[in-house]
């Protein structure tokens, strides 16, 4: 914790250079010290105590010099990484309506400073309250649209400037809220189907992650599950491909593969991000919930990606989760009125019972990998 004379020091000497109005040279010195202050759980809690600091660095948001500008948004990113400030932000009175203004910002095909300030709007929104926020903004604005996110972030040639990586994150974040996810998942356009293909998009872990997630939360819904297996969007091979590997498959069930997964090279790799890869398995998690979901997976051969996935994968924590996605697979059906999981509540004893599994699952994959430890120390 900062001592008082340092806070006083701060405040009387340093705090009235993070002045839009204040000579560039000292003013850039004063918010180079903010912005290391930023790197540290104290120092974040110091200047997002009051509003002070906070709205001395959002007023250089607008400054006239770019590295002024670029250092204000890379501390204000540092500290949305805490809930409560990033709600701070996103409602300062003297700052109103931050998160639109930051996401039009962002946006602008010219703006050299479009991936730091994404990088903020995805702190900001990682909570649901957040995300709601900027989605009412985004509703109540006149010029930006989901649909209008979704074509900038499949559009590479958007911002020559800039990655525009972080958009997908962003997308992610909001589509924690139903609404984002009807506006995705609308029949009527072609919203979703733009996104499917990062799921193998290689430039970037964090564009491809964030459209993963998307994804994921839209499948949260089931009335969705039958139109996005449909031919109509054919999610599943999308969805299977980044975890496929080069393995082959004997003829029957090579053709009653889908087209894209059927004799994939021999240099084909998976998906090397386990976080993708758990969301992944998630997304096909949640489209098992129902009877439709799970037959189409029956009739696409999905079991034998998802076996020889699971040989592969070396992550614990994805080796339990492939366990619940292949236990419905081989698993009987559910009983007449159970067919939707989504809607099936376990009694506490059951979820118990799994809970008790899972450990015990758990312990079993730590057991073998440390036989294969000792077996690769061996040779």
């Amino acid at each position: 914790m900062l001592d008082e004379p340092t806070k006083k020091t701060l405040e009387k000497e340093i705090l009235p250079f993070l002045n839009k109005t204040a000579r560039t040279d000292v003013k850039a010195i004063a918010l180079e010290y903010f912005l290391g202050m930023t790197g540290t759980l104290d120092g974040r809690s110091f200047i997002a105590q009051g509003n002070v600091y906070l709205e001395g660095i959002l007023s250089l948001t607008t400054d006239e010099h770019d590295l002024i500008i670029k250092d204000a948004f890379f501390s204000l990113t540092n500290l949305a990484t805490d809930e409560t400030t990033a709600w701070k932000l996103m409602n300062m009175d003297k700052f109103p309506n931050n998160g639109i203004k930051w996401l039009r910002f962002s946006i602008s095909p010219e703006n050299e400073t479009a991936d730091v300030v994404l990088s903020l709007i995805s702190n900001l929104t990682r909570s649901y309250k957040c995300a709601e926020k900027l989605v009412q903004e985004i509703s109540e604005s006149d010029d930006i649209t989901i649909e209008k996110l979704v074509l900038i972030l499949c559009d590479l040639e958007h911002n020559k400037k800039a990655k525009m990586n972080y958009l997908g994150t962003v997308l992610m974040n909001l589509t924690q809220v139903p609404n984002i996810r009807k506006e995705i998942t609308n029949k009527d356009r072609c919203i979703i189907q733009r996104l499917l293909p990062f799921t193998e998009y290689s430039a970037s872990a964090i564009r491809r992650g964030g459209v993963v997630g998307a994804i994921r939360n839209c499948c949260f819904d089931s009335s969705y599950h039958e139109w996005l297996l449909s031919d109509e969007v054919d999610i599943l091979p999308r969805l299977l491909l980044p975890l496929a590997g080069p393995e082959e498959f004997d003829e029957e069930d090579t053709e009653k593969l889908p087209d894209d997964l059927q004799y994939l090279p021999p240099d084909k790799t998976r998906e090397p991000d386990a976080d993708i890869r758990l969301l992944l398995i998630e997304t096909l998690n949640q489209l098992l919930a129902t009877k439709f979901g799970r037959e189409t997976f029956e009739k696409k051969n999905a079991y034998v990606i998802m076996r020889e996935y699971h040989k592969w994968e070396p992550d614990r924590k994805n080796n339990l989760a492939i366990h619940n996605v292949i236990d419905v697979l081989i698993g009987d059906e559910p009983d007449e009125g159970m067919e939707n999981l989504q809607n099936v509540e376990i009694p506490p004893d059951i979820q118990e019972k799994f809970i008790k599994e899972d450990k015990e699952m758990e312990k079993q994959l730590i057991v073998e990998e440390d036989r294969a430890s000792k077996s690769d120390n061996k040779t």
